[in-house]
This record gives structure tokens, C-alpha cells and sequence, in this order.
């Protein structure tokens, strides 16, 4: 069997883990981390690399996330 285990394309995101278009514009309330984000390795990358990449950039993308979460909910409550 064979199956991918990284790529080296996909989503374009920031430094706080937010998706940009394809105007580098960013979507709100849209964050990524983990495999199915592109440009951080371009020939090759190190063995293992991609959990580390997957970690430090789930951890940046989820307090992003978590600060737009409640960012939308104390304007909800306002």
C-alpha cells in the first residue's frame, strides 16, 4: 500500500494561523494548521519535521482562533 505522508503545497496562512486568498487578504474566522498548509518546506524537509510544524502552528492557529471565538461573542453580548 502507499498513502502521503506530506505535501508541499496548500493553504497560504499568517503568522497567527489565519488563511489568506489569493489576494493574501485574510478569511475571517478561518485558521489552519498541520499537513494542509503549504509553503513552510519547499524542496524537502526533515523527517518528523511535520509534526513539529504541526504543533507549533496548531498551537498558534488555535489561540488565534480562540481570541476571534470570544472576540464574536462579547460583540454578540453587546
Amino acid at each position: 500500500t502507499c498513502g502521503i505522508t506530506f505535501s508541499f503545497g496548500g493553504l497560504k496562512i499568517n503568522d497567527d494561523g489565519q488563511v489568506q486568498d489569493t489576494t493574501d487578504e485574510t478569511i475571517p474566522g478561518l485558521y489552519a494548521a498541520g499537513e494542509l498548509v503549504g509553503g513552510i518546506f519547499y524542496q524537502n524537509y526533515l523527517g518528523g519535521a511535520g509534526l513539529m510544524s504541526g504543533s507549533v502552528f496548531g498551537h498558534l492557529s488555535g489561540r488565534s482562533a480562540g481570541t476571534y471565538a470570544m472576540q464574536g461573542a462579547k460583540a454578540a453580548a453587546e
